[in-house]
């Protein structure tokens, strides 16, 4: 404490002292919350971008019907893939057709429609499969991709073109790896979005709904 706020403080006792000989003194006021700025919210950068979405009302438990198994990390994503195929199925085709655009064109505008249709299916699959938005934009984004390692594949074993073009096996199966966990990971972020924004626009809606009445 400086020298300025002690001086203060110690005014403040003395004039509340003579209040208090006079039987001037009021009560003290209950303390009341201090309010944050209104600069500073919680949750940080990230938290003002994506402000908390609660859950999507009047859903059923994504689980419902899970009989369990092992290892359950495994069992209960199977569970959900099954109750809600189209999600990722329909969507993960639409990713296909994005990848292969994005990747056959690149560095040209239909390589970038190509690359906003990968994005849209990924956001749509998390969208649409409420359950587990995350878990259904990355089986959509692996889908998308192995179909189009598939064709990629076909195509050079046709022409005759082995792995050694590539530096051997080993070396093509790394490459395809990691640019699978690369759409993977393209994938769970586009579902998580898209799972994000149908929350958010149901809480919208929700608010909006008692104001329209009036």
């Amino acid at each position: 404490m400086s020298i300025d706020e002690r001086s203060t403080s110690r005014a403040e006792a003395r004039r509340r002292a003579r209040l208090a000989a006079r039987g001037e003194l009021a009560e003290p006021a209950e303390s009341e919350p201090i309010a944050a700025p209104e600069g500073r919210r919680p949750g940080g950068f990230l938290g003002r971008i994506f402000p908390s979405a609660p859950p999507l009302p009047n859903r059923p438990d994504p689980l419902a019907g899970y009989r369990g198994g092992q290892p359950r990390i495994i069992t209960e994503r199977l569970h959900l893939l099954r109750v809600n195929p189209l999600s990722w199925l329909a969507t993960g085709l639409v990713a296909f057709v994005g990848v292969y655009v994005s990747i056959s064109y690149q560095q040209s505008t239909v390589g970038l429609i190509g690359t906003f249709v990968l994005f849209g299916a990924l956001i749509a699959a998390g969208w649409f499969g409420w359950q587990r938005p995350g878990l259904y934009g990355t089986s959509a984004a692996i889908i998308g991709y192995l179909g189009f390692v598939a064709v990629v594949l076909y195509s050079f074993a046709s022409r005759g073109v082995g792995p050694d073009t590539f530096g051997g096996p080993t070396q093509a199966i790394s490459g395809l790896g990691l640019q699978g966990v690369y759409y993977a990971g393209l994938g769970f972020v586009g579902g998580w979005y898209g799972g994000y924004l149908r929350r958010r626009q149901a809480q919208v809606s929700a608010e909006l709904r008692p104001r329209r009445r009036r």
